[in-house]
């Protein structure tokens, strides 16, 4: 196991009990919807456990990602553990890249005003410079990623 630095801590009320929110958030698909990271493969098992993900994404920048991420802990109406592996390759280059070490996010279901504080916290392997230089435009996209789940599940438009 690798030992993981704090990244990113942020939640959102979402107007839902628990367990429809954790049911929504056990298929990547939907933790995803909308977003600029597009999932092109997942495979969600009945325990959680196991759950894997394929996800691309063209960065505001030369280059290109990939993750991959699985399941690691799912403790129902309460917390998904996923392990993420970003690749990355320079834009227009076949695809020789670099695998980093994963990242963890750990997303937490808790009972809050009759509904429920979905909250995500992101842990890295190491803050490294190009994390610190990221670090606002990942805020940005995984609350806006938040902000998506909890308009789905409200019935509302997304924000």
């Amino acid at each position: 196991m690798t030992a993981t630095q704090p990244y990113i801590d942020l939640a959102v009320h979402v107007d839902a009990p628990v367990h429809r929110v954790f049911e929504y958030c056990r298929d990547p698909r939907n933790l995803h919807a909308g977003d600029p990271i597009e999932v092109v493969d997942a495979h969600v098992t009945e325990e959680g456990v196991g759950t894997t993900a394929e996800l691309t994404y063209d960065a505001p920048f030369p280059f290109d990602e990939d993750v991959e991420f699985t399941f690691t802990e799912v403790v129902p109406d309460e917390r998904i553990v996923f392990d993420a592996v970003p690749t990355m390759w320079m834009r227009g280059h076949h695809r020789p890249h670099h695998e980093f070490p994963p990242d963890t996010f750990t997303w937490t279901f808790e009972p809050e005003n009759r509904g429920t504080r979905l909250g995500v916290h992101v842990s890295v392997p190491e803050v490294t410079l190009s994390y610190r230089l990221g670090r606002k435009s990942m805020e940005k996209r995984v609350q806006a990623r938040l902000d998506r789940i909890a308009a789905h599940i409200e019935g509302r438009a997304a924000a």
